[in-house]
């Protein structure tokens, strides 16, 4: 009797073994089957029911690999839409001035008549649409990193009214030319934010130049600040023209042909694009409301 029972007892055990065996095979087989959706790119999910802690653990991580490589492909495939818009996009504004520029620099060439005054115009003329033409290229690319978001940003306690009259006073020759002085609402004691200080500037500078150019004929420009709800609000503002209801959906989209947001040449038309991203990587948001030559005002909130 003790021999059967030895005999049917290593039977047995050779039969849990094997099913253990099959188990764990097939449990490998999964995770090879996984690795191999991985090497094609494939999303998957890799699931293993079993007491082994090491194939757990080792299911785990290809997923973790796994997700981290989807990641990656969905990054690259956004950086390269974002390539071919920039692309497109700086040969498609670039074309006028460098068409307009290539003219002024054959007069210079060709014409042997001209007198001193009329060289140093045209020169003056190729100088300002370089610039543009350097300040277009400038603004493709940043919006470029924002629209891949390749932007790091440096958050840091901040003193918004502070920052608001650094700003101003970068624009003080520019009020001055058109003859007006800024209504500024400002609180008398600082207003701090959690915010990136270059990025800060950028949105204060491209609402402000926006109202200078497109709001001048009003001749009143303002700023408001105040606190609301743990956040700092921001209202820029002047009784210009103004925008029409039907274009306020679309100032914010890139090179949006609004008469108000694209009425001058002399920009990339991605200013308040980039204002919007930048605000939206503070958590924000911006507003516009528009009664023309009553108020057109950009608010936001960070």
């Amino acid at each position: 009797m003790l021999g059967i029972f030895i005999i049917i007892s290593l039977g047995t055990a050779l039969i849990v073994q094997s099913i253990h065996q099959m188990i764990f095979i097939r449990q490998v087989k999964s995770i090879s089957q996984g690795l191999a959706e991985l090497r094609s790119n494939e999303r998957f999910f890799l699931h293993v029911s079993t007491r082994s802690t090491v194939l757990n653990e080792l299911a785990e991580q290809v997923n973790l690999i796994g997700d981290h490589i989807q990641s990656l492909n969905q990054r690259t495939k956004r950086l390269e839409k974002v390539q071919r818009q920039v692309m497109t996009h700086i040969a498609h504004d670039l074309r006028t001035p460098l068409t307009s520029l290539s003219g002024y620099a054959e007069l210079l060439k060709n014409k042997v008549d001209l007198s001193h005054e009329e060289m140093t115009k045209y020169a003056d003329i190729i100088f300002l649409k370089s610039q543009n033409m350097t300040r277009i290229i400038r603004d493709f690319f940043e919006w470029a990193r924002l629209e891949a978001d390749d932007v790091k940003m440096n958050f840091q306690k901040v003193n918004m009214v502070k920052k608001v009259e650094e700003v101003l006073l970068s624009f003080l020759q520019d009020f001055n030319h058109l003859g007006v002085e800024p209504i500024l609402d400002l609180p008398k004691s600082p207003l701090w934010a959690w915010a990136d200080p270059a990025s800060i500037e950028r949105i204060l500078s491209n609402l402000i130049t926006n109202s200078l150019r497109y709001g001048a004929d009003g001749g009143k420009h303002g700023i408001r600040m105040w606190s609301k709800e743990g956040r700092v609000w921001i209202e820029i503002w002047d009784s210009g023209q103004g925008i029409l209801p039907e274009n306020i959906p679309f100032v914010f989209e890139r090179l949006y042909k609004g008469k108000r947001h694209y009425g001058s040449s002399s920009g990339s038309g991605l200013g308040l694009s980039i204002t919007k991203k930048l605000i939206e990587k503070h958590h924000g948001e911006i507003f516009v409301h528009s009664v023309p030559f009553e108020k057109t005002s950009f608010t936001f909130y960070i």
